[in-house]
């Protein structure tokens, strides 16, 4: 029996890998991004307008990874789907979270590595989406700045900014370090910090695997673990909320049996 498992799970798993890599690769480059320079001239808010594209487009990819991957089931809370005017935070364990985040949230932006700026489209896209590079220095560190300090006015119109606080994907699945930067961001900005969990991401796409494990009964949950509300209501610095979030991820993976 495992055998066969074996023998059908391969030819499986390399026909819906290749089938979300291509939707994922020419997707984006034949029908996102022309779509995005057609509709650009006449559209009067042209970041809302790519936020909102890029929503679509990752939704669309989502829901035809549950229709046709075997036991695959996505379950994404109402509290989360809710969720507006405020930073986000979740943990990151596959490279599917972002664009699960994404595909969640209709108004979103984030923090992602300077690298992904050096490439002409995905700098086009990214910068008209109001996406913000995270650079100490160089060419790209005065939009990391224009960013966050127009993120105030972004977050009060109902948007969301998503990041990850460890700064990379598990690989092991622990926990890694919180850096703090989100909850300055949500302190200067005066909205909360929302705790967002995301689980079995990994289980799909595993960090150093090409192919899509696609032939396991597997449920993808995104669920809300709490709020923390910024620096002058609590009277907690951002470490001390860092600490605080940390904490709340840590007894949650305990839970799960991960941590």
């Amino acid at each position: 029996m495992r055998l066969l498992f074996k023998i059908v799970k391969t030819p499986i798993d390399f026909i819906l890998t290749f089938i979300f890599w291509f939707y994922f690769i020419f997707g984006y480059l034949l029908f996102y991004v022309p779509l995005l320079f057609l509709l650009k001239p006449f559209i009067r808010d042209t970041e809302a307008m790519f936020q909102k594209t890029n929503h679509i487009f990752y939704l669309v990819f989502f829901t035809l990874m549950k229709i046709i991957t075997p036991g695959l089931t996505i379950k994404i809370s109402k509290e989360v789907s809710s969720v507006q005017s405020a930073v986000v935070i979740s943990n990151h364990r596959s490279y599917l979270d972002p664009i699960l985040l994404i595909s969640i949230f209709p108004r979103q932006k984030t923090i992602v590595k300077g690298i992904f700026f050096k490439f002409p489209v995905l700098r086009w896209v990214m910068k008209s989406g109001g996406y913000i590079p995270f650079v100490p220095d160089g060419e790209f560190k005065y939009m990391m700045i224009e960013g966050i300090q127009s993120m105030s006015a972004f977050l009060k119109k109902g948007g969301v900014l998503f990041i990850f606080p460890e700064g990379r994907r598990s690989r092991d699945g622990k926990l890694g370090k919180f850096q703090k930067g989100a909850f300055s961001i949500a302190g200067k900005c005066n909205v909360p910090v929302e705790l967002i969990y995301i689980h079995n991401t990994s289980r799909l796409f595993t960090p150093g695997k090409f192919f899509f494990n696609t032939c396991i009964r597997n449920t993808i949950t995104v669920e809300r673990l709490g709020t923390i509300m910024p620096e002058h209501e609590t009277n907690m610095g951002a470490r001390d909320l860092r600490d605080k979030a940390f904490q709340m991820y840590g007894q949650r993976m305990k839970e799960d049996g991960t941590a």
